[in-house]
């Protein structure tokens, strides 16, 4: 039954101001078939799904190109998850082959600042080409979508028990936001992990096992951090045919009960492209600077020589000049998110759930398509999530309200 999960509470009761929308919540089976589990999720968000998949079909892209190469190059999914895209197209009418090219639109993000410019004569070029034009001979350069997001993790000053706040900023945010809700995953009838997810898309963006020694887990766009990385993606989806790195955590969060065999699966299980991923647990946190093949580098909030740990989309501890040119921030390029984050974080003020709140809701630290937030404790069980106001998806005529958290 979907429920309409307006507020959850923090530690003390305080809630979600008004001006903000709920998310809905479904429960998800495990112990149904794969076919069926998420037949209640298509139905009341079919029509949404259909509509984004129309959008993606009638541009020329190279979304397109790899729908039409997803058939002959990368063939079937691990069984499970093939048979969960043979209940979405079942429940949707949409062809399965759509349905699986957007289980791989957040590989396919991490090629729009590519490391080399997209010619005909680079490497990453070349090997995209040969890939995917003998199918689509025609298919065009990619047309720009881009998926920002933001990640906080620091202990509360109160009680010294860990918050872990989070943007999610996804292209496409007027079709997205509205398909977007809290998957409550169970078996036996008992919640095993809950996690934040978009209708069509089997993935899991954010999530949370709670428990003793549970863990919270949010996933970020990476781009590549060497020649040939673009290249690298494609192969790894086409050729190695890697399962995509959402339906893969998934499983992390599904098996894994404890955070320091979370993190250690998280840091080794191959990916296709290269992300970020940051996870809290209980008193700790980390984030994972992935390549498809391991870890890049590591910061755990241990380490760290500030009160918390933050990660944007950019290896700023590499001084990554993209950062500059972040065109996702709503202030535009030039306006990088993640130094004004810093300076809220480190003034005077003490450090909260309601203050990592406050933080990321910012102006100049929210993205123009930001369309999902939310602030987790694994210690205190809560997951606090809202679909935030966003002046990509068309409402009040991108007038910026003041989101608070009320006591």
């Amino acid at each position: 039954m979907v429920r309409q999960l307006f507020v959850a509470s923090l530690s003390i009761g305080a809630v979600l101001s008004v001006d903000r929308v709920p998310v809905p919540e479904f429960q998800i089976d495990l112990d149904s078939k794969p076919e069926d589990r998420f037949t209640e999720v298509l139905t009341h968000f079919g029509d949404n799904l259909r509509n984004f998949a129309n959008h993606l079909h009638a541009g020329s892209s190279i979304l397109k190109a790899i729908a039409e190469a997803v058939v002959l190059k990368r063939g079937r999914e691990p069984e499970e998850l093939d048979r969960e895209l043979t209940g979405f197209h079942r429940a949707t009418g949409i062809p399965k082959n759509e349905l699986q090219t957007i289980q791989m639109i957040y590989e396919l993000d991490t090629t729009t600042i590519p490391v080399v410019n997209f010619t005909s004569g680079s490497s990453d070029m070349d090997l995209i080409h040969e890939l995917l034009g003998e199918v689509n001979p025609n298919w065009a350069v990619p047309e720009p979508f881009h998926f920002g997001c933001t990640g906080i993790i620091a202990p509360s000053d109160e009680d010294q028990t860990v918050y872990h706040a989070r943007n999610l900023d996804f292209s496409f945010a007027e079709w997205l936001q509205p398909m977007t809700y809290t998957g409550i995953f169970t078996k036996g009838g008992s919640e095993i992990f809950r996690a934040q997810m978009i209708a069509g898309y089997d993935a899991v963006l954010t999530g949370m096992r709670k428990g003793p020694n549970g863990y919270a887990v949010e996933t970020n766009t990476r781009r590549p951090d060497h020649v040939g990385g673009n290249a690298e993606m494609i192969k790894n989806l086409f050729t190695n045919k890697i399962t995509p790195s959402g339906f893969t955590k998934r499983k992390i969060l599904e098996t894994i009960d404890n955070y320091e065999d979370a993190v250690e699966a998280f840091s080794t299980t191959p990916y296709a492209a290269s992300e970020y991923n940051i996870v809290s647990g209980v008193r700790k946190g980390t984030i994972l600077a992935r390549n498809p093949d391991g870890l890049a580098y590591q910061l755990p909030l241990s380490e760290s020589s500030k009160k918390y740990i933050i990660m944007t989309n950019f290896d700023y501890i590499w001084g990554d000049v993209r950062e500059i040119f972040d065109s996702n921030a709503a202030k535009g390029i030039g306006h990088p998110r993640r130094p004004p984050a810093e300076a809220l974080l480190d003034n005077d003020e003490p450090m909260t759930g309601e203050k990592l709140f406050n933080v990321i809701n910012d102006l100049e630290v929210m993205a123009k398509d930001t369309i999902f937030q939310v602030i987790m404790n694994v210690e205190l069980g809560l997951w606090n999530a809202s679909l935030p106001f966003c002046t990509k998806c068309g409402v009040d005529g991108g007038i910026w309200p003041s989101p608070s958290l009320v006591v």
